[in-house]
């Protein structure tokens, strides 16, 4: 099965493991304050001024009459003959404490609530002391040795009343710092006492502009006082209606508007037990492929697939090790949404291994531009680089908002390929895992062409060198044809050696372009025989059987019939680096596109990637053709617009961060990119080579740089060659050098016609371009060399 995204919730799922240290510190708080209130309450109670260290009596009991023995004793002394009867305030601020926060309460600014329940508690003692100096437990200091203290002072310096007044202001101060919602309802309670005691009522006060209503309600009263004028008070009874219509006067005279409250902020806690119970779309990590995962075809005589322990394991229990993260940087997204205004909250959590999608459920006439207006705070707000906002998603109604995970899931290529995505795929490509974590294997076939744009060090390279890994572990060389243009000379020179090869490596932009021709050739030569056989296209093709291509076809001779393909490989061009191709040949953006247009069908499909993403080297008809395009990050915006049609490249991470554009959508997606380490690349390739030898395709071993076939020049003529070329060319191959020199000294010639026969072979695509001092490379074998003279021989270049 494929990678399934698991949803927990924290305290179901997970079980007890889920609660955190925060709560746990918290919980046991809770349990300690709550017993020592308990026990100091206790001991305040069962206080008996005979227990030591009383000083009242000179012989203490003994044992101790205390219920909470002889700490209980000591405690309930000292709090009482320092703090008197204020103790209390605080026990019961205490208890106050505990109850709330079992009830799931939060208290905020605790430490100072503490300090206005301490004044409360010093200001009650100095009340005892000053109204009630004799009652007491203890001797001396009834109220305590501060509260004495405090109220000595105040009368010398203000006597008794002024005392009292600034007693009370210290309570009142107290209680608002402590327990400020009570101090507000004091008054209100006492004006509402006042009311129901004295039938106060409030007083009517004119309104200068009335309702209609209520001015017709008005002439009724005026019009009733005349009539109880006119008849008596005796004759005309107090009218009923008109207390009803009083009643309703003043109801509607005081009677506001309903407003719409605001939306109650939640407080840190509050949005962490939020998060706590919201689900976390988390894709599981770590599942390894076996040999059965991978669909291949039945192997032939001679060919084995290389084996899946060539490759790296893919890495375990990242989900878990993510998912707290993404919880708190959730908390802290709602935090800075609230800060900023925007009426929004976090409603689904998807983590990928790179970004995490935050799904947000907006208001109603809240705009999305809101928040792209700040999505650069959010970002400095969250500690992560950049943030970006996808306002559309189908079939959601959410906006989402991409974060950067703290730490990131490297997408093996052995995880992917478990996933069991490559059913019925004819070229599957283990492109890496979406945002949600799902893998991604696409099939080239469907797309039908693909472009990659990256800058430097993005993952550009790495990206194709995974899609050919996926085909080495699942096409056999007869199935599939690679040609590799690499200007570059080192990034894809790593597969010279697999057998999948059509011809060798391609550094040379002319041979390019002059390949890129080749496959236009080749492409009409596929539709003709299409056309005769009437298929439809390579499917349908290399599901006939040989015996019903001969029928239909029915050749005439032994040679046509050899000149017959059987079945058809696929064929991919894959260029690394686009923009050295349009510089060094204007004509091939002319080839490319005449490929991308109409070579689907017949099974040849393009794989474009280039660094710099202008317009002049992606041009438009090269992009209106390439339904498939995959952009890393780039330099700047105009680069994202050029390849995706959108902004959001140039916002990417690097390190196979990428954005994804599918056949039929134009929503650009996230996703990881898949990363094969050069270890695993050399390991499979080294299998690959001791299995099969490159079978490559003669009639491109013989094309030349800027046109046609070996013997050959652009206009088709065939070149004079001279009578020791074919002995010069065995020197050559035998020696592996090919240097001028080496024929004068071998074939005893002048210098004018070594260098004559070493161009001629530069020509036949036997040897390299000329570069300075250094000798040519030489491009094939003596076999090679023997198979290319029997098909001059046999005048059929284009033999396949």
């Amino acid at each position: 099965m494929g990678t399934t995204a698991v949803r927990t919730r924290r305290g179901q799922s997970k079980g007890p493991s889920s609660l955190t240290s925060a709560d746990l510190k918290s919980r046991v708080l809770w349990i300690f304050s709550a017993t020592i209130a308990l026990f100091v309450a206790v001991a305040l109670l069962s206080f008996n001024a005979a227990d030591a260290p009383s000083h009242v009596v000179a012989m203490h009991n003994d044992p101790t009459a205390n219920w909470c023995g002889a700490v209980g004793a000591w405690i309930a002394y000292w709090a009482y003959h320092v703090l008197g009867f204020g103790i209390w305030v605080l026990i019961i601020g205490v208890c106050t404490w505990v109850t709330l926060v079992f009830r799931g309460v939060e208290i905020t600014h605790t430490a100072v609530r503490a300090l206005g329940f301490l004044i409360m508690a010093v200001a009650v003692s100095c009340f005892h002391e000053l109204l009630f100096p004799n009652i007491g437990s203890l001797a001396g200091a009834k109220a305590g040795l501060i509260s004495k203290t405090i109220i000595t002072q105040l009368t010398i310096s203000f006597s008794g009343f002024g005392a009292f007044l600034l007693v009370l202001a210290a309570f009142a101060i107290g209680l608002v710092v402590g327990a400020e919602k009570v101090a507000f309802a004091i008054p209100h309670i006492f004006w509402s006492m006042l009311q129901r005691i004295g039938n106060i009522r409030s007083p009517k006060l004119a309104m200068p502009s009335l309702p209609s209503l209520r001015i017709g309600r008005t002439a009724v009263l005026e019009q009733d006082e005349e009539v109880e004028e006119e008849w008596g008070e005796d004759e005309y009874p107090e009218n009923e209606y008109e207390e009803e219509y009083e009643e309703e006067y003043e109801e509607d005279e005081y009677e506001e508007e309903p407003e719409d409250e605001p939306k109650k902020r939640l407080t840190a806690s509050e949005l962490k037990k939020k998060m706590a119970k919201l689900p976390v779309r988390v894709a599981s990590s770590g599942k390894t492929a076996k040999e059965s995962d991978i669909q291949r075809p039945d192997d032939f005589e001679g060919y084995i697939f290389p084996s899946l322990d060539l490759l790296e394991e893919p890495q375990e229990g990242f989900g878990d090790s993510i998912e707290d993260l993404v919880r708190q940087q959730a908390v802290d997204l709602e935090e800075t949404l609230q800060m900023y205004g925007i009426d929004g909250e976090v409603a689904s959590i998807e983590a990928g291994p790179t970004i995490t999608l935050y799904s947000i459920d907006l208001a109603p006439g809240t705009k999305v531009s809101s928040i792209n207006g700040v999505a650069s705070d959010i970002a400095r707000s969250l500690g992560a680089p950049n943030i970006r906002i996808v306002p559309n998603t189908a079939g959601r109604k959410t906006v989402g908002i991409e974060v950067p995970n703290p730490e990131r899931e490297t997408v093996c290529i052995k995880e992917l390929m478990s996933s069991k995505k490559t059913e019925k795929m004819k070229l599957p490509m283990f492109l890496g895992k979406d945002a949600s974590g799902e893998p991604m294997v696409e099939d080239l076939t469907k797309m039908p062409h693909m472009l990659v744009a990256g800058t430097t060090g993005s993952g550009k390279s790495v990206c194709i060198n995974s899609i050919i890994a996926g085909w080495m572990y699942t096409k056999r060389p007869d199935e599939l044809k690679l040609i590799l243009v690499d200007p570059k000379m080192v990034e894809l020179s790593q597969f010279s050696d697999i057998p999948h090869l059509a011809c060798p490596v391609v550094t040379e932009m002319g041979r390019a372009a002059a390949i890129l021709g080749w496959a236009v050739a080749r492409m009409e030569e596929r539709y003709q025989i299409f056309q005769k056989l009437g298929v439809r296209d390579i499917l349908g093709f290399n599901e006939l059987t040989e015996d019903e291509i001969y029928k239909i076809l029915d050749p005439q001779t032994e040679e046509a019939k050899a000149r017959i393909p059987i079945k058809l490989p696929y064929i991919v061009f894959i260029i690394d680096e686009l923009a050295d191709l349009m510089m060094t040949a204007k004509d091939v953006e002319q080839s490319i596109v005449r490929i991308a247009q109409k070579a689907r069908a017949v099974g040849i499909h393009l794989i474009l990637a280039t660094q710099r993403p202008e317009a002049k080297v992606v041009t438009g008809l090269i992009k209106s053709n390439m339904p498939c395009r995959v952009a890393f990050k780039v330099s700047s915006g105009m680069d994202s617009r050029i390849v995706l049609d959108t902004k959001g490249a140039e916002l990417l991470l690097g390190n196979g961060d990428m954005l994804y554009i599918s056949p039929g959508t134009t929503t650009a997606n996230r996703s990881q990119g898949t990363f094969v380490s050069p270890k695993e690349i050399r390991s499979v390739v080294k299998h690959l080579k001791e299995v099969a030898a490159p079978n490559f395709e003669r009639s491109l071993v013989a094309i030349k740089p800027g046109g046609g076939a070996a013997g050959m020049d652009t206009d088709g003529d065939v070149l004079e060659r001279d009578d020791l070329f074919d002995d010069a060319v065995r020197i050559m191959i035998e020696s592996g050098r090919g240097s001028v020199s080496l024929l004068q000294r071998r074939m005893g010639i002048g210098y004018g016609r070594a260098s004559r026969l070493v161009d001629q072979m530069a020509v036949a695509g036997i040897v390299g371009e000329h570069k300075g001092s250094v000798a040519r490379e030489i491009l094939i074998s003596l076999e090679d060399w023997d198979e290319m003279q029997q098909l001059e021989a046999d005048d059929d270049p284009d033999l396949e």
